[in-house]
């Protein structure tokens, strides 16, 4: 009778972080996300201006915060013209919230008025304003493609200012760029760019790869492959005479017309002359025997063709 060992228990596997990883650790790339931040402050300046009317307007970089989905709508103006961009293969969600006090005192001023409205503000933006506030959002969405090399980003229907949070999970690691508009008047509102920081890498697709050693590479020379078996055509202009027109229309079979071998007779590849040479005779053939190259005089009769 047998008797089997009894079992134990199984141990379970423990692996490390980077083992259980399914991605490759991310680049930081909120430096470059700034530095992209303060080229675009100004590209901004006269969009702003325009918009607002104002020569005086300043546009400043904030800097940049790191964020959770849930805090996105506190770091924004209480009331705010909000719009989502998505780009990218995969569609991530760039959102854009602008200060909606700073749309209605616009609107105030187009509408001849001094820009003070108070410190009530409704609820949510009027369909006037939310107009007004597309123009902003077309040239701020503009002015960021035009700086990440024509990126082309699609805007989604209008949203309202609670859902500024909608695209992202509340636990969702974001990144938001804060900008900072003055007016001639010392008035302040904000701008603000928020985005998975994951999607950075596909915002910014020309910083995201890690930069490689450059490899240095030896250049091939003319007698090796692939250019040593190039076939290249050749022509030797032997001779180069005017004749008159008379004498052209006279021509017929059997027709003699005197010429002369030109002394200096130029070898061409294409329209460049590499080389000059005098007509000669080898083995019953005609020859050319090179006596000038494109890289000075050489002897006669050293290089021969």
């Amino acid at each position: 009778m047998t008797r089997s060992a009894p079992s134990s228990p199984r141990r379970v596997a423990s692996h490390c972080a980077a083992l259980l990883s399914q991605r490759e650790p991310t680049a930081d790339l909120v430096p470059d996300f700034e530095s992209f931040g303060a080229r675009l402050c100004g590209a901004l300046h006269s969009g702003v201006a325009d918009l607002t009317e104002d020569t005086g307007v300043r546009v400043a970089l904030q800097g940049s915060q790191a964020l959770r989905g849930a805090q996105l709508a506190g770091h924004c103006a209480p009331l705010a013209a909000v719009s989502r961009h998505r780009f990218g293969v995969a569609g991530h969600v760039l959102a854009l919230a602008v200060d909606g006090r700073a749309i209605l005192e616009q609107l105030d001023r187009t509408f001849g008025g001094s820009g003070d409205i108070g410190k009530d503000l409704p609820a949510t933006l009027p369909h006037t304003a939310r107009l007004l506030s597309r123009r902003f959002e077309k040239r701020v969405i503009a002015a960021v493609a035009g700086e990440l090399a024509g990126l082309e980003f699609h805007t989604e229907d209008d949203t309202s200012s609670t859902d500024i949070a909608a695209p992202f999970a509340p636990e969702a690691e974001l990144t938001a760029l804060t900008l900072l508009v003055t007016g001639s008047d010392d008035r302040e509102w904000r701008l603000v760019i928020a985005l998975e920081t994951a999607a950075l890498s596909s915002l910014l697709p020309k910083r995201a790869s890690a930069r490689r050693a450059p490899v240095s590479r030896r250049k091939r020379g003319i007698d090796e492959a692939p250019f040593a078996e190039l076939p290249l055509a050749a022509s030797a202009r032997l001779v180069d005479m005017a004749m008159p027109l008379h004498r052209v229309a006279a021509i017929e079979a059997g027709t003699v017309l005197p010429i002369m071998v030109a002394r200096n007779v130029p070898l061409q590849i294409g329209e460049a002359i590499v080389a000059r040479g005098t007509v000669g005779e080898v083995d019953d053939q005609v020859a050319l025997q090179i006596t000038q190259t494109f890289t000075g005089q050489i002897t006669p009769g050293k290089d021969t063709q």
